[in-house]
């Protein structure tokens, strides 16, 4: 019933631009789940659209930072995982217990800067966009940054960051009525999960 009545044509009949980005992204983090570096080419793709729709056209103005910044955290994953592809200790890993209790007391705090800096600029600077969202923007935003940086070097908590976000990714985009991303983030969810177990049993493996 919950499928049936999701007006599919409303959702597929999105701009050529977010059926593009939402392709590359779907793709990438398939790759990404099963250690593929093109994922990280995807990704860039992806970020560049992304970025500038974010701006553009649903000013989430987190977001669009975000993605714009992408493009070079992308690139940096890329020779990462590329230098280290024939290092045997280049594999998933857990964080210490310490790094771990560091990493959830940085978050809430990265997150309120995050929130009251956009506030003050969307304030001062009438080229920024009144951000819409301001918390659930920031929240998933700050937590894109850590996710991709403990990515890049194959943190298996990546994965339980990357959950929270495509939760709230669902949420946000659903209620700024672009519902082609909401799908995706949701799709993105269950990649997050099948990501994780994948890790995992990489980790088993080796």
């Amino acid at each position: 019933m919950i499928l049936a009545a999701i007006e599919w044509r409303a959702v597929l009949g999105t701009t050529p631009l977010e059926i593009i980005a939402t392709l590359c992204s779907l793709g990438g983090v398939i790759l990404i789940a099963r250690q593929q570096q093109l994922g990280w080419l995807l990704g860039i793709i992806w970020a560049v659209i992304s970025a500038w729709l974010a701006w553009t056209e649903w000013h989430l103005v987190s977001d669009a930072i975000l993605y714009a910044s992408y493009v070079p955290i992308q690139i940096f994953c890329w020779i990462k995982w590329h230098r280290a592809a024939l290092q045997t200790s280049f594999r998933p890993t857990y964080l210490e217990n310490r790094t771990r209790l560091i990493l959830c007391v940085s978050i809430p705090l990265t997150i309120a800067l995050w929130a009251l800096s956009i506030w003050k600029l969307s304030a001062a600077y009438a080229w920024i966009p009144a951000p819409a969202l301001l918390l659930r923007d920031s929240a998933s935003t700050v937590l894109n940054y850590f996710a991709q940086f403990l990515q890049a070097r194959k943190r298996m908590e990546n994965w339980v960051l990357w959950i929270f976000v495509n939760a709230l990714g669902i949420h946000i985009y659903w209620v700024r009525g672009v519902p082609i991303y909401a799908l995706q983030y949701a799709i993105f969810l269950c990649l997050g999960i099948y990501g994780f177990v994948a890790w995992q049993r990489s980790m088993r493996t080796q």
